[in-house]
């Protein structure tokens, strides 16, 4: 019997392990933490406040839902420092910033662990059917949905391409919430299927400096951004059934969104 609780202890803490791999606990390493969105006619070195590091950074690519400008030029996650003071300098280059202080995220190590064994083992394998060109025509809401020209943008992309889609979120009161984190625990689970994984989670705890313009202007609730390891890999979620269904929950919850795609580790 001892062997047994002793085997199941190290086949437990291994799950563990695997989950705490996953980059989401690695950006919301440290408190506090703030979302950054930056709009730059030249990209330089940031002006951080003490004790800031960078947690992750993204450059903007172009816009995959909501609008045809992307707008910004790039994304921050950024920690450390003092909640109450600004986290960077904006320097002259910088044309508008969206910054807000967010409180980071971290769903359970060992529930990310059993997620990654059953994708690795095939359990829960990748949605097969047809890259959609028209998923606005599905009969959900169109404004959440890619237009037809943006998938063609990211189905132009090389297939290298492994996209960080940044997730602006704002929805219709408390009872949106609850709905959008129901459609929310099934898309995690199907970006898993896909190969993608979860980089961040943002709930907006205070908007420290608003967008002065673009789509992003207003009051957002979360930050989030899922990674794909292909172009297509988004596309792709449609075709697993638990994932079609929870869409309704997405409709419901939303009162307005904006997905940029981005490409992770670039700038200086």
């Amino acid at each position: 019997m001892l062997w047994m609780l002793a085997a199941l202890a190290v086949f437990a803490s291994g799950v563990w392990l695997i989950g705490a791999r996953e980059p989401v606990y690695a950006i919301a390493r440290e408190a506090p933490a703030w979302f950054v969105a930056l709009k730059r006619d030249r990209q330089c070195a940031l002006d951080l406040a003490p004790n800031v590091s960078v947690a992750w950074r993204s450059s903007s690519d172009f816009t995959f839902i909501g609008g045809a400008d992307p707008y910004w030029t790039e994304f921050l996650i950024l920690t450390g420092g003092a909640a109450d003071k600004p986290p960077l300098k904006l320097d002259a280059e910088a044309t508008d910033a969206f910054i807000a202080l967010v409180n980071l995220m971290q769903p359970p190590r060992f529930a990310l662990g059993v997620l990654n064994i059953l994708v690795r083992l095939g359990l829960l394998s990748r949605p097969q059917g047809a890259v959609l060109d028209d998923a606005q025509s599905m009969g959900h809401d169109a404004a959440f949905m890619p237009s037809a020209h943006n998938i063609a943008t990211l189905l132009s992309s090389p297939p290298s391409y492994a996209p960080a889609m940044v997730n602006f979120l704002q929805y219709k009161g408390a009872d949106g919430a609850r709905a959008y984190m129901r459609y929310g625990r099934v898309a995690m689970r199907t970006v898993y299927r896909t190969g993608g994984c979860l980089l961040f989670y943002g709930r907006i705890a205070e908007i420290v400096r608003p967008a002065q313009a673009g789509p992003s202007v207003g009051n957002w609730d979360d930050i989030a951004a899922m990674r794909y390891d292909r172009p297509e890999g988004i596309l792709s979620m449609e075709h697993a059934p638990d994932y079609r269904a929870a869409l309704h929950d997405r409709d419901a919850g939303l009162q307005r969104t904006i997905v940029i795609a981005s490409t992770p580790g670039a700038g200086p």
